[in-house]
């Protein structure tokens, strides 16, 4: 526990070599997903991270890994898997960026398309890559044919395991996982852990530990989150509106079909604006190539469906639009999970029909707060809960004892001017009860942005 409370950076359980490389990396604060994960697998405890997106749970297990790394034990030692080939390529050049820094002679390769499969199989038939990362297709393929072994690995992550699920790739992570030894190390990092997850990961796991970065919200604070009704208005017309009104950094505009993203495309590259889009129905050489466009600044503007855009890992994006609610609710988590990170300011919006309002009340459930907001002279102003109804009524079930006597009195009292006394009684009461809601709200609202802009601000500093 007392290790807890120090900088996890400076333990003594970390090579020297290694807090060098985190310094040269400006490395000097852990998040609180590091704080508490580190421990855990230096000791190597099984665990199972729950924390939302952008919170550093990526050197959250590269660092205790590479510590862990023997150079002179040439065999596979850590495996780690990323459901995109975009992730795990962004992971391999973040893990070579820490291990040049803390200048270890081990060897690190990557594993999954895009690139060369022969020259992927050339190199890890060669030579026993020391930590391996892949995607789980080109890993079983590998592993299957016997080029890579892992019997001997030490460390087993699963990045994005919620991913991993959503993507379809359990079995082929069944017919990896058996292979490991019996003394391996296995972690699980995510956003969400949904319960067939957990079932699986029950099978390889014996007593881990979980951890819950504890937020407000599964969103990050520093994102603001808004809900607007595009009621009887132009849908795509909104859209337009949004995305230029306040001149974002990158917008990332996400619909759930192909043939939405080409809809939304050509319409925005009608209205003037260059448009970028990825969707799974475009092909890899083009998807590439797109993508390096966008990290180079050539598009402000990013159309895309859901599996084609998951995993990429793209800097700067400072505005996310719900253009359709996702089938999988969880997936609004990851498009909102794109903006806000390392500590900047955020931007998500989700455009609703009324009738979709019962899939906005079950995102709440998951944690999800919105702020209503109409769209009125390019600008977003606040707007009425949809669940104020519902609330008038709960609050009416709750009326002061006075009033409840004062209804039960009524029904076997009916004096001329009773019932009109009562109710002016229980609106004065529901009027009175509204204010001090609303200013309770008020209150919260504005400890809650100072806070936030303390904590940006230390942060800043630092």
């Amino acid at each position: 526990m007392k290790m807890q409370m120090n900088n996890i950076f400076q333990t003594d359980q970390l090579k020297p070599n290694i807090k060098k490389g985190l310094e040269k990396i400006n490395f000097l604060k852990p998040t609180p997903v590091q704080q508490q994960v580190l421990p855990l697998l230096l000791a190597h405890q099984n665990v199972v991270v729950q924390a939302v997106t952008g919170s550093g749970k990526t050197h959250a297990y590269l660092i205790p890994i590479i510590n862990d790394l023997d150079p002179e034990l040439l065999c596979t030692q850590a495996v780690i898997t990323a459901p995109s080939r975009e992730l795990a390529s962004q992971l391999y050049k973040v893990a070579r960026q820490l291990r040049d820094a803390a200048e270890l002679n081990i060897s690190i390769e990557y594993l999954g398309g895009g690139n060369d499969r022969t020259r992927q199989l050339e190199k890890a038939s060669n030579s026993a890559p020391q930590l391996i990362i892949a995607t789980p297709g080109r890993l079983h393929d590998f592993a299957i044919k016997k080029i890579i072994k892992l019997d001997q690995v030490s460390t087993f992550i699963i990045d994005e395991a919620d991913m991993t699920l959503d993507m379809g790739f359990l079995n082929q992570m069944d017919d990896i996982m058996v292979r490991l030894g019996t003394n391996v190390t296995i972690g699980a990092f995510s956003a969400t852990i949904p319960v067939k997850l957990e079932q699986f990961l029950n099978k390889y796991m014996e007593h881990p530990e979980f951890v819950v970065i504890d937020n407000p919200s599964v969103i990050s604070p520093t994102v603001a989150n808004d809900l607007i009704d595009v009621g009887s208005k132009n849908k795509k017309d909104i859209l337009y509106t949004l995305l230029t009104m306040g001149q974002p950094y990158l917008a990332f505009v996400f619909a759930n079909t192909k043939k939405t993203v080409d809809e939304l495309a050509t319409y925005l590259d009608q209205k003037g604006l260059k448009v970028a889009k990825i969707h799974g129905g475009i092909t890899e050489r083009e998807r590439k190539r797109t993508i390096r466009q966008v990290r180079e600044g050539q598009y402000q503007y990013v159309i895309a469906s859901d599996l084609a855009a998951r995993g990429i890992d793209i800097p700067g994006i400072s505005l996310v639009i719900n253009y359709e609610i996702p089938t999988d609710l969880e997936f609004v988590i990851h498009r909102i999970g794109r903006t806000g990170r390392n500590n900047l300011y955020g931007h998500a919006i989700t455009l609703i029909h009324e009738e979709e309002m019962q899939q906005i009340a079950q995102l709440e459930k998951l944690g999800i707060h919105f702020e209503f907001k109409d769209l009125k002279n390019n600008e977003l102003v606040e707007r009425t809960h949809y669940h104020r109804r519902d609330n008038r009524r709960t609050r009416a079930q709750k009326l002061d004892n006075r009033l409840v006597g004062m209804v039960k009195k009524a029904k076997v009292k009916k004096k001329p001017g009773y019932k009109k006394k009562i109710k002016v009684a229980i609106q004065a009461d529901r009027q009175q009860k509204k204010k001090i809601e609303e200013r309770i709200k008020a209150r919260k609202q504005k400890r809650q942005r100072k806070r936030e802009r303390d904590r940006l601000r230390e942060d800043l500093e630092k």
